[in-house]
C-alpha cells in the first residue's frame, strides 16, 4: 500500500497579487515564505493550519516546472512520499506519466502523472536534510 501524504497544492494564477490577496486576508492564511521581486518571479507559500498552498507567477524555466508541471490555472495536487523510486515503480503502465522521476530547483526529487481529465500529481520526495 503506498504511503502517499498530501503535501500542498501549486497554484499559478492568473494573477499573482490578487491571489496572494486572497489566501492571505480574506481567509487570513499565514505566509510560510516568500520569494521574487526586483524583476524576479514572485512565489509565496502561504499556510492555512492543516493545509499549504504555493503560488507562483509563470517564468521560463529550464526544468519541467513550468512546461509539465503546470496546467493552466488548475491547481497541481503535491504528495510526498517516503522513497519516490519505489513509488514511481508502483504506477500502473496505464498511467499518463508526464515527468519521469528527476531533481525539481526547490530541493525535492518528483514525479508527476496525469489522470484521465488531465489534472496533474506530483509525487516528490524532500532531498536528504529536508524536512520529511
Amino acid at each position: 500500500m503506498p504511503a502517499d501524504r498530501f503535501s500542498h497544492l501549486f497554484i499559478a494564477p492568473s494573477d499573482f497579487d490578487r491571489s496572494v490577496a486572497f489566501y492571505r486576508d480574506a481567509l487570513r492564511w499565514s505566509t510560510v515564505t516568500s520569494w521574487g521581486g526586483g524583476g524576479e518571479p514572485r512565489g509565496v507559500i502561504l499556510n492555512g493550519g492543516s493545509v499549504e498552498v504555493v503560488l507562483a507567477e509563470r517564468h521560463p524555466s529550464e526544468d519541467h516546472s513550468w512546461s509539465h508541471g503546470v496546467n493552466g490555472q488548475r491547481p497541481t495536487l503535491h504528495l510526498r512520499v517516503p522513497n519516490l523510486e519505489a513509488r514511481f515503480a508502483e504506477v500502473s503502465a496505464d498511467a499518463e506519466v508526464v515527468v519521469r522521476p528527476e531533481p525539481t530547483h526547490w530541493g525535492t526529487r518528483w514525479f508527476v502523472v496525469a489522470d484521465p481529465e488531465g489534472n496533474l500529481i506530483a509525487f516528490e520526495q524532500p532531498n536528504e536534510g529536508a524536512e520529511p
